[in-house]
């Protein structure tokens, strides 16, 4: 309905043809109240003598725009079950037979189990996800306890050494003392570090030398470059059925690359610690390679930090999933500075 504005031309009495960019069309009637017939319809017209304005309103039921029927026998035709199964990045619908689905009931069953693919798309992009996040979270397996480490029998004196017993007895209660007041063993702990530190799972290579003074561990770790990190995440897009990786921006992958190497040297910490009591510090210096301001590849140290047993105490290790490994570090006086760009800052070793 509407109003418009057209030329008319009187044929006969009550008779007019009415021309416009559209086409004829016939009009009967007195020109107060008319029908008008034409290609599109039968009109009723309500007009203003004198004016040619008009007011007119569709009589004859409009057929309508034709749309193409949701395909009832194809619908009609889709097996009892359809299998969605993710084959590379992609969703491939299985009829009961693990055979690929007709493709002319692809489209029924896209629009029947809409929800269903939305659902299984975005787990399977979790689930990916889930792996990439893996590398901020290496420090969730730190134990809660604390083991101990038996001192090395190095010089220890035997019974074979002695003609009589009481003077291997008083060999052996000097060679005690002497170990009590020496502190730990620094080689037996050296050893008990590797055997821990070893056995850990690492995503990306790590590398860790380690040195043991006292109670002081010293560990120098070789960290994966920034370039071995994944620098994009998983999204579904649901017209494709399919999973496409977006891009990370470059402050963001510096950020991913933080977090991973402070999950590092946290987990490096509580392993160490967890390692025997008798360790009362742990620090830590990492480095990686990259090209210096000179453009030569080499070794930069990016990240220290030195940790206290006390200091460690202090931590809820029952609620590992809640700390932030980067804040955690820089509150015990760590050094992992970043520029406006996400990149590590160089910094001075520990020795």
């Amino acid at each position: 309905m509407g109003f418009r504005f057209q030329k008319r031309i009187s044929i006969l009495p009550g008779v007019r043809l009415n021309l416009s960019k559209s086409g004829a069309s016939w009009s009967v009637g007195p020109r107060g109240a008319s029908v008008n017939i034409g290609k599109r319809g039968i009109f009723g017209n309500v007009g203003i003598p004198g004016t040619g304005l008009s007011y007119r309103e569709r009589l004859d039921k409009p057929e309508g725009r034709a749309y193409a029927p949701a395909r009832p026998s194809a619908a009609a035709s889709l097996p009892d079950r359809v299998v969605a199964r993710m084959t590379g990045n992609k969703v491939v619908l299985l009829d009961p037979q693990d055979r690929p689905l007709d493709p002319e009931l692809v489209p029924a069953a896209k629009r029947l189990m809409k929800d269903d693919l939305k659902v299984f798309l975005e787990d399977h992009a979790a689930d990916r996800n889930t792996e990439l996040q893996k590398l901020r979270f290496l420090h969730h397996d730190i134990p809660r306890t604390t083991g101990s480490v038996t001192a090395g029998n190095a010089g220890k004196p035997s019974r074979e050494q002695f003609f009589d017993q009481e003077s291997y007895m008083d060999a052996l209660m000097r060679w005690r003392a002497e170990q009590a007041n020496s502190g730990p063993d620094a080689d037996a702990l050296a050893d008990a570090l590797l055997v821990s530190l070893g056995a850990l799972d690492w995503p990306a290579e790590t590398n860790i030398a380690l040195a043991v003074t006292g109670g002081r561990v010293l560990l120098d770790v070789d960290l994966p470059e920034i370039e071995d990190m994944p620098d994009a995440t998983w999204k579904p897009v649901y017209t494709r059925l399919e999973l496409v990786q977006k891009p990370m921006t470059k402050k963001d992958h510096g950020g991913f690359y933080l977090d991973h190497v402070c999950s590092i040297l946290m987990r490096l910490a509580g392993h160490s610690f967890a390692t025997s009591a008798d360790i009362k510090t742990v620090a830590l210096s990492a480095y990686t390679q990259r090209a210096a301001t000179t453009g030569r590849v080499d070794d930069e140290y990016v990240a220290t930090a030195e940790i206290t047993r006390a200091q460690w105490a202090e931590v809820d290790l029952s609620g590992l999933g809640r700390i932030d490994p980067h804040q955690l570090l820089r509150c015990f006086g760590a050094k992992i500075e970043t520029n406006t760009r996400g990149k590590l800052l160089v910094q001075t070793p520990l020795s």
